[in-house]
């Protein structure tokens, strides 16, 4: 039997082609899944500086909350600006209240499972964003000088 460049015979792909469409039937993978799996390899671009977590009310020992509600505070820091959120849990849904320091863009991205949702900045800083999906989120924005800027991925 002739062997592939990888090593593997055409009856071993064919085998496992077989096995990978026994599984597709029998178990796919959820679509969130796949679409998660994307999302998290977007941010390594070397067009965009990457924002990290700075702080996290949740793991800072605050319980999760900020003035004893569903709320927690994040803050992104990059060399270029700092981007702080305020989360909020609306059922399965959240609201997101933030601010750019220092006030750089007019409008930013809000990357999730479901797509992205873009909302404007005032002068200021701050933004806000309604009703957006639990679960895998980033902020995406354009800085002075033609550069981008994305914060680290975070479940909110």
């Amino acid at each position: 039997m002739p062997k592939l460049t990888n090593g593997a015979s055409a009856e071993d792909i064919g085998l496992l082609s077989a096995l990978g469409e026994m599984f597709d039937e029998t178990d796919p993978v959820p679509q969130e899944v796949v679409q998660s799996g994307y999302a998290a390899f977007t941010w390594r671009t070397i067009d965009s500086e990457l924002a990290e977590l700075a702080e996290d009310s949740m793991l800072a020992g605050a319980g999760g909350s900020v003035r004893g509600t569903d709320t927690r505070l994040l803050t992104f820091e990059a060399p270029s600006v700092s981007v702080v959120v305020e989360v909020t849990e609306i059922g399965d849904r959240r609201k997101l209240v933030g601010q750019l320091i220092p006030a750089c863009s007019k409008t930013l991205r809000i990357e999730h499972p479901a797509g992205a949702t873009t909302v404007e900045v005032d002068d200021q800083g701050l933004f806000s964003a309604d009703s957006l999906p639990a679960g895998p989120a980033r902020v995406a924005l354009a800085v002075p000088g033609g550069g981008a800027v994305v914060t680290s991925w975070v479940t909110v």
